[in-house]
This record gives structure tokens, sequence and C-alpha cells, in this order.
């Protein structure tokens, strides 16, 4: 009996020891994995709780800004995707969900911006978006 709870105290004592960057990543999973098994709602909770608990993380920013593009809330979604940039100023795919979130909005010069210097990070099959650029 004595061992057991010994054993229940470590367990709780280790959970709760788990860094916030441990449990923003495990959020960041989740979401992932919820995205995929088409579950939006939970994944942008997800995603939400892994910048709650480190909002230096840039990943979780770029998967909810993925999500509130396909709203259709595309001021959400460009915010979350200047923070993953902010965070992270080689992140290809978010300069490139930026810039199609640009073309929504009709601000062709900005989605051009975005396009190339996704494409100069090595993000592949933008040239048809580049062509228009010219």
């Amino acid at each position: 009996m004595k061992k057991t709870l010994l054993l229940l105290v470590l367990i709780a004592l280790l959970i709760s020891c788990t860094s916030k960057k441990e449990k923003a990543i495990q959020y960041n999973k989740s979401g992932i994995k919820s995205m995929f098994s088409l579950k939006d709602k939970d994944a942008m909770e997800y995603f939400t709780l892994a910048i709650e608990m480190d909002s230096t993380f840039d990943q979780p920013y770029y998967y909810r800004g993925n999500l509130k593009y396909g709203e259709g809330d595309y001021q959400g979604a460009l915010a979350d995707y200047n923070k993953a940039i902010a965070l992270n100023p080689k992140y290809s795919e978010a300069y490139s969900h930026r810039g199609n979130v640009f073309e929504k909005l009709h601000q062709d010069a900005n989605a051009c911006k975005d396009f190339q210097k996704a494409h100069d990070l090595g993000e592949p099959n933008l040239e048809d978006k580049l062509i228009h650029c010219q």
C-alpha cells in the first residue's frame, strides 16, 4: 500500500515538473492530430493552449493561422502568420500562407513579396504564384 502511494506521488510529481515548453509541444502535436482528423475546433483549442504555455513557439501560431484562414477569418490568420514570422523569420510556409491571405485581401504587392520570400527560403511550388507577380 505504501509503495503504491509513493509511486502515485512520484508520478504526480513528474507530471507537474513537465516544462511549459514540453507541454506546448504536446499541445501542438495534439492540435496537428486533431486538425488531420478534421476536428478543427479541438485543434484550435490545442494550438491556443500551446501558445499559452509558450508564446515564443512559432508552430502553433502557423497552424492556428491555417485554421483561421480556412474559416475565412483572414485578419485572424494574418495576425497569427505575422507572429509566426516574427518569431521565426525563416519560416517559409508562414510567408507562403500569409501571401495567400494578402491575395484574398487584394493586397497583391504584399502577396508577391511574401511569395518571393517563401521561394527564396526554399518553399516549393510557388512558380504559379510568382508568374502573376511579374
